[in-house]
């Protein structure tokens, strides 16, 4: 007797298999869908970005350039001052104590110079008479109108004149060399009670006050830091893949961290990148400065590269492979990459100067699919 349940296993085995061959058939036919768009030329405006802080293109540290005890303060931060504008004053009293008495030894040394003088002249006067006297005496000797010791006489009293006449005149070079010496010194004495005046050297803005009344300053320690308010500019820091594109005079857009907004112009570009960051430092200096000024203020800027009309596709369109640059193209429903070449730039679309022409299915954004995957294209208008 033949079992009935081999013929039922068969029938299901032959039903299984009709299924999985389905199946598989179907999975072969299966072509994902993936949003695509139409290569097409377009006008777009380059723009190059980057974080930055406002600086100052001169900062100065007001300092004093003497040791003492801060006495007075006549600015604080947030003053707008002008150059020779009293800032601060040191403890002078015995600056001045110094200063009088150099002024007092400048005037003994002067009438000292006057009497030495006079002294050269009344030397210079015997010198002079005894001269005459040695002379006329000379001439009378010859014949023996005087006798010797006369003469001898006369020849002692014109080289003790000669002598007094060659000390006086020593005398004076001694005098004045101390006066000038003194005349120094109160100058000097002057300039360092001068020094106790804390003054502005530039017209600008007081950022920071760093000392209090009653510190002791030394040279060099900070009183004040200032900036010169006619140049004012964002630091910003822009990797050095863009700078190709960027030149002075170029318009900017900075938006500071403060939420507000301000146009700028390129004034200068650095020319050497930091070795770890490969960025490049680009000076914009603001058109209207910002009120209030935060010195160190965040900012980010955009910098307006050139206008272009240009075949240009979505940044989430880009992706790299082996380190080149390229979209994914849709041709004959066969995923494709294709090397670009990248032009200006913005926020949302770069140019491309090669590689893409009008018309071509650009897969975006490129995650959807991978190349060598067979497709089905939904064109979607151009983002």
């Amino acid at each position: 007797m033949k079992n009935p349940w081999g013929g039922q296993k068969i029938i299901v085995a032959a039903l299984a298999f009709i299924v999985l061959l389905l199946l598989g058939y179907s999975l072969f036919l299966y072509r994902p869908t993936v949003m695509v768009i139409a290569a097409q030329a377009m006008e777009i405006r380059g723009e190059v970005r980057g974080p930055g802080t406002v600086q100052s293109k001169v900062p100065v540290v007001v300092s004093s350039k003497i040791t003492g005890i801060l006495e007075k303060l006549y600015a604080d931060q947030g003053d707008r001052v002008k150059k020779g504008q009293l800032l601060a004053e040191m403890d002078a009293a015995e600056l001045k104590a110094r200063l009088a008495a150099a002024r007092a030894a400048q005037n003994r040394a002067q009438k000292d110079v006057a009497r030495s003088r006079a002294t050269l002249a009344k030397a210079q006067a015997n010198l002079n008479l005894a001269q005459s006297n040695y002379r006329r005496d000379q001439e009378v000797f010859k014949p023996g109108y005087i006798s010797e010791a006369a003469f001898d006489t006369t020849s002692a009293a014109l080289k003790v004149a000669a002598g007094e006449t060659a000390e006086a005149k020593a005398s004076v070079a001694a005098t004045e060399a101390a006066f000038k010496q003194a005349v120094a010194e109160a100058q000097a004495a002057a300039a360092t009670l001068d020094y106790t005046r804390i003054l502005a050297p530039m017209d600008g803005l007081l950022t920071v006050r760093r000392s209090e009344v009653g510190d002791t300053i030394t040279p060099g320690t900070p009183i004040f830091q200032m900036v010169d308010m006619d140049w004012i500019w964002v630091a910003a820091w822009i990797d050095e893949t863009q700078i190709a594109v960027l030149k002075v005079g170029q318009e900017a857009q900075i938006r500071l961290r403060s939420g507000r907004n301000f146009t700028g112009t390129v004034v200068r570009l650095n020319k050497e990148a930091d070795m770890v960051t490969r960025e490049m430092e680009v000076n914009i200096k603001f058109a209207s400065l910002p009120e209030p000024l935060v010195i160190g203020e965040e900012a980010e800027v955009a910098i307006a590269t050139g206008y272009t009309r240009v075949i240009a596709v979505p940044w989430n369109a880009v992706q790299e492979q082996d380190g080149h640059p390229g979209v994914l193209v849709v041709d004959a429903g066969v995923v494709k990459f294709r090397p670009i070449t990248l032009g200006l730039r913005d926020r949302q679309r770069v140019a491309v100067k090669q590689g893409l022409k009008e018309g071509e299915l650009i897969v975006s954004p490129s995650s959807q699919t991978k190349p060598g995957v067979k497709v089905k294209s939904r064109l979607v208008a151009g983002k």
